[in-house]
């Protein structure tokens, strides 16, 4: 008795046919191209790394085919345009920004989002402003009690105060550290709101705008370091 196995192993070896239907060509049995290997894409955190790649070109690329991808406010690629032959690409650089993380859309504690401010946006626009802003506030939580000896009376206020009489700025313009730190940070505008416990949230107001800015500023970057030579695109 013939083993199953047996006739799948011959079936396998069996020659592949070509076969066209309405002048589109199919084959009997699936296919996987064999490539050549390619090398590992480069790895960087920085658009300095890319300009410095391409500047001292390492691997002998040609620069009239290279494709500078500026994929979004964080990433971009370096690329080969379409190969003769498979219409295939090769990439050989990604840049990947790395910036500091920001509690945005949500509240924090007014102590850790003035650390926050300082430390994760840019000092210009309306931070000044909106760290004045912060310093004002006490939260208040007072209880009042009235006793006459018969009747005792108790009224209690707890909320959000300023230490004089000021107004919360809004909308506030700001620029948090949200792509790469070789240009300069998009300012977009933020909700400013403050709960009743004295906790302090920024809540976008751009609708994602910043991030068009932040990529037409890389390409721009990319651009001017980078002359002529390169295909960038955003």
């Amino acid at each position: 008795m013939i083993d199953r196995s047996f006739l799948e192993k011959i079936e396998e070896m069996a020659d592949v046919e070509l076969i066209e239907v309405g002048n589109i060509q199919y084959a009997t049995k699936e296919l996987w191209r064999v490539d050549n290997p390619k090398p590992a894409k480069v790895k960087v955190k920085s658009l300095t790394g890319i300009v410095d790649y391409l500047k001292a070109n390492v691997d002998d690329l040609i620069i009239d085919g290279i494709i500078i991808h500026v994929e979004d406010h964080a990433t971009v690629w370096v690329m080969s345009g379409l190969e003769q032959d498979h219409r295939d690409r090769e990439f050989y650089l990604m840049a990947k920004a790395e910036p500091p993380e920001i509690r945005l859309n949500n509240f924090t504690d007014r102590e850790s989002f003035n650390i926050i401010l300082q430390s994760r946006f840019a000092d210009v626009a309306d931070r000044a402003d909106v760290l004045r802003s912060i310093a004002k506030m006490r939260y208040e939580n007072e209880v009042k009690m009235e006793d006459d000896g018969i009747t005792q009376t108790v009224a209690s206020k707890a909320g959000v105060a300023l230490v004089r009489e000021d107004q919360i700025p809004n909308p506030v313009r700001l620029a948090p550290f949200r792509t790469f730190s070789e240009i300069e940070q998009p300012i977009s505008p933020f909700i400013l709101r403050v709960d009743d416990k004295c906790n302090v949230g920024l809540f976008e107001a751009d609708g994602g705008a910043w991030k068009n800015k932040a990529m037409q500023s890389i390409k721009n970057y990319l651009e001017f370091e980078l002359g002529q030579e390169y295909t960038i695109i955003a």
